[in-house]
């Protein structure tokens, strides 16, 4: 369980910089495939897919919440150009980038993840 939190831990201390399951596991000090396993099967799922919906998450608070342009936000979430960042925002938020920032209706696609306290607890005995 502490691997999991140290895990998510560094992701969420890393999230404006560019990661994949190899940084994180060198980080961590850990085999990359041990960690993808364990990761996976706790979480449910990849740890590229939860830094992806994270990241989108934080450009879509941004998009909501600040007055940066799209490229800015775009290029903070980790991508390199605008056209990519808007198409998979597009792809998991089923609209653009500007049609999300004029309707002013954020919602979070990924937050942080949290264990349930009573398993937390369980696993601790």
């Amino acid at each position: 369980m502490k691997l999991i939190m140290d895990t998510i831990d560094y992701i969420e201390a890393h999230l404006s910089e560019k990661m994949n399951l190899a940084v994180v596991a060198h980080a961590l000090h850990y085999s990359k495939y041990y960690l993808h396993r364990v990761f996976s099967q706790t979480v449910g799922m990849t740890i590229h897919d939860y830094v992806q919906r994270r990241k989108l998450t934080e450009a879509a608070k941004m998009l909501v919440f600040s007055d940066k342009s799209i490229l800015e936000i775009a290029l903070v979430a980790g991508y390199e150009s605008q056209q990519a960042f808007t198409t998979i925002f597009k792809a998991m938020y089923k609209k653009s980038p500007l049609q999300y920032r004029e309707e002013k209706d954020y919602y979070p696609l990924q937050l942080r993840f949290q264990f349930n306290h009573e398993w937390t607890q369980t696993s601790k005995q």
